[in-house]
């Protein structure tokens, strides 16, 4: 509570300081809906999809890989209980399953590290293209908010712990969510709507 209160007594210093400077100015942007109404967004997420999906299929074959190979071991293991078989021949057979099991494991190990080594990967780019997608919609809010003349932008589309939204009450005049999604659709290229 009491982090509560010191954090409400810094902003309303800090807007008391910049109100001494001069007008203050206050703007909301629902970053949820930019997002969301930015093309790059819908770009990011297909190419991140498609990252997964190529992992997917690559997740199957190896798996289907896998398989064969156990099956294989499986095979070798029963002809190591033929009694039709010499004492020599089950023993030949037994030391093929001993390698196909090696076989086996060493495939398991691989498909797992290669399934945490593109898990890595994926993220990783998500949280790239992410920071990029970010750092567009910053732009444009400081270049809506320099235009407009505010001083001070608060995000609206988020909730907090508490469930409530940061920015309780605004007007309509005040929110230059439409500018910002003007701005970022800007380059959009013909034929993306």
């Amino acid at each position: 509570m009491k982090r509560k209160w010191a954090g409400w007594l810094v902003v309303s210093v800090w807007l008391s300081g910049v109100a001494f400077a001069g007008e203050t100015r206050i703007a909301v942007v629902n970053g949820t809906r930019v997002l969301k109404e930015y093309y790059k967004t819908e770009m990011a997420d297909t190419h991140i999809q498609q990252q997964l999906d190529d992992f997917a299929a690559e997740r199957d074959k190896l798996l289907a890989e896998h398989r064969k190979i156990k099956q294989d071991f499986e095979a070798l293991r029963a002809e190591t209980e033929n009694k039709a078989l010499t004492e020599e021949a089950r023993d030949k057979k037994r030391e093929q399953a001993e390698d196909k099991l090696a076989q086996v494991i060493e495939y398991e190990n691989t498909i797992r590290d290669k399934a945490a080594s593109r898990k890595k990967q994926i993220e990783s780019e998500g949280r790239k293209i992410h920071a990029e997608l970010a750092k567009a919609v910053k732009a444009a809010v400081q270049a809506c908010a320099a235009k407009g003349g505010y001083t001070l932008v608060l995000e609206s589309g988020g909730l907090l712990a508490n469930g409530l939204e940061p920015v309780l009450y605004s007007e309509t005049g005040a929110d230059i969510t439409e500018d910002v999604i003007r701005i970022l659709n800007a380059g959009r290229p013909a034929g993306k709507e």
